[in-house]
């Protein structure tokens, strides 16, 4: 019975305050209810087992409570690894149980009608007809508000492809969320009458599906790694040693793990040019010169669908039309902005290759400097292990007290 007090007290407890939570907030499905309270309770289960195992390694080792959370997986990756996979599968069942709160209604619209599903309400603007060269597009300009505020345009679209009229693509407009997508279908027009059939789709919870995937990878990882990723933590370094590593580490995580988030531009059919390159010139500047509106997030030009963007394709057309190559373009962007902003790589010649060369140098010299901090305090650190050995001491008994109770904790926690 302790020990079943020992393991279940803070999960259980975990639960019941999602079910009241639960209750309070109004939640009547109960399939996605008694979802939301298990993944209440393998969730502190899980979170249970890395707090017990960190708080007595920190206690043991002197370390921050980072430093002896990684030490911990390193002296089990499997297990822990695997404990972060089941947490992944929490997220996934998470937005599994979001199906439960799915809306969706069908409905048909004219210009300046309204409908609200949700919390949302859906405005058609207009219906309109748009080509590109490549195909013809009937886009439904859509505005959406949220309690009564607008956030945002959709723009669901039924695609002609030359050749292909027969078989249109249909193109479907979603606002992603946190809490819950929104889908706006068109899958239906009356040009004549500026009417459109719209589906709108309310899914909330669904990106934890991917989250949890992202997680799941996250754990396989982690368990898969080798053992000396982990040398730095597992290692009996000083507490001022291994603050310094950790925070080295976590600068260069930033440095080479964060992402470029590009903003979403939404598309403006009526304003498109042809972005068919005409020759493999014009289609090779398109990738190398870069879209100057300023608010798509530095596209490319074949990739970019602004206004601003279709202007530059087509002075681009007439630049390539005219003879230049690929040299006098790249100048003639450069002298018309006054500045390489335009091009999408810096020219590889003279001062500018110092922006080739900085990224791999200071990557090289991070990847270095954490290598020699970690191996010198290893050093240390097993010298200052192997002194008691060699003047006859059988051991340390704090250590090996510690050993004890970590591996009696851990077979608890089994």
């Amino acid at each position: 019975m302790s020990n079943l007090r020992y393991q279940f007290i803070w999960p259980v407890l975990t639960s019941l305050v999602a079910g009241v939570a639960l209750a309070a907030l109004g939640v009547r499905v109960w399939t996605s209810g008694i979802c939301f309270v298990l993944c209440a309770f393998v969730t502190g289960t899980i979170v249970q087992e890395f707090a017990r195992g960190a708080a007595i390694r920190k206690q043991g080792t002197g370390t921050d409570l980072l430093t002896a959370l990684i030490g911990l997986i390193g002296r089990n990756k499997r297990r822990y690894g695997g404990y972060i996979v089941h947490l992944g599968i929490v997220l996934i069942f998470l937005g599994f149980a979001g199906e439960g709160f799915k809306q969706e209604e069908q409905l048909l619209l004219r210009p300046g009608q309204q409908a609200t599903v949700g919390r949302f309400t859906v405005r058609l603007d207009s219906v309109q007809v748009t080509d590109d060269g490549q195909k013809q597009m009937v886009t439904g300009h859509l505005t959406l508000f949220e309690g009564g505020k607008e956030i945002g345009k959709s723009y669901p679209a039924k695609w002609f492809f030359r050749k292909h009229e027969q078989e249109p693509t249909t193109e479907v407009a979603i606002r992603r969320g946190p809490s819950e997508d929104v889908y706006l279908v068109m899958p239906a027009f009356d040009l004549k009458d500026q009417t459109a059939s719209l589906h709108i789709v309310i899914n909330p919870l669904v990106n934890w599906i991917w989250i949890g995937f992202a997680v799941m990878a996250m754990g396989t990882g982690l368990a898969l790694l080798p053992e000396r990723a982990y040398s730095f933590a597992v290692a009996k370094l000083p507490a001022e040693a291994i603050s310094t590593t950790t925070a080295l580490l976590f600068v260069l995580s930033l440095l080479f793990g964060g992402t470029t988030l590009r903003a979403q531009h939404q598309v403006t059919p009526g304003q498109q040019t042809p972005i068919v390159s005409r020759s493999p010139l014009e289609r090779q500047m398109q990738r190398e010169v870069i879209c100057m509106c300023g608010t798509c997030g530095r596209q490319l030009l074949s990739e970019c669908q602004c206004s601003k963007a279709g202007e530059m394709r087509a002075e681009l057309a007439g630049l390539v039309s005219k003879g230049m190559n690929r040299d006098q373009i790249i100048q003639y962007y450069v002298a018309e902005y006054g500045s390489q902003e335009p091009l999408a790589q810096p020219i590889d010649k003279g001062f500018n290759r110092l922006a080739w060369a900085v990224p791999y140098v200071m990557g090289a010299t991070g990847l270095v400097l954490v290598g020699v901090v970690a191996m010198r305090w290893s050093r240390r650190g097993g010298a200052a292990d192997a002194e008691p050995s060699r003047s006859g001491d059988a051991g340390d008994p704090a250590d090996t007290a510690l050993e004890a109770r970590l591996n009696d904790e851990l077979s608890n926690l089994d």
